[in-house]
């Protein structure tokens, strides 16, 4: 799980990255892997996607709109989505609608999700910049300039 050093392999703006490459895959599964009939699949793909892609807009990383969920949260969330992936044809029950091949594809990005996770290195990347301000830091900061 750790690289060269004991540091984990993959950059926390490569990890960023591939959120938003995984959250598309997520909205194009059920097109790439014939699930776009089944409803609560289609919806479930759907909804980890845009939410994998809304949340990592908002997290304290380097590439997002607004730093407001903290990363052990996001790292949290990530999980969560792995974890739904792989049980959701069984839970919503549509296993019986679906291939192997199609349930294997739930387990692929559902381990590739937590993979992502376990080999980040969180400490990479980070910067005081990631992380908010109070107004009267700012202030003082402004002041200091001034």
């Amino acid at each position: 799980m750790y690289g060269v050093g004991g540091r984990k392999m993959i950059p926390l703006r490569v990890h960023n990255a591939l959120d938003y490459v995984l959250g598309g895959l997520l909205i194009l599964s059920p097109t790439i892997f014939g699930m776009g009939d089944i409803d609560s699949a289609r919806g479930m793909f759907w909804f980890l996607g845009f939410g994998l892609i809304g949340y990592s807009l908002l997290t304290r990383y380097p590439y997002s709109l607004v730093k407001a969920i903290p990363l052990g949260v996001h790292m949290a969330l990530d999980v969560v989505v792995g974890l739904a992936l792989m049980l959701a044809p069984t839970v919503l029950g549509y296993r019986s609608l679906i291939s192997d091949g199609q349930n294997a594809a739930h387990f692929v990005l559902g381990l590739g999700a937590i993979g992502l996770v376990a080999l980040t290195d969180r400490k990479s990347d980070r910067a005081p910049a990631y992380k908010t301000e109070s107004a009267e830091e700012q202030e003082r900061k402004t002041k200091r300039a001034a």
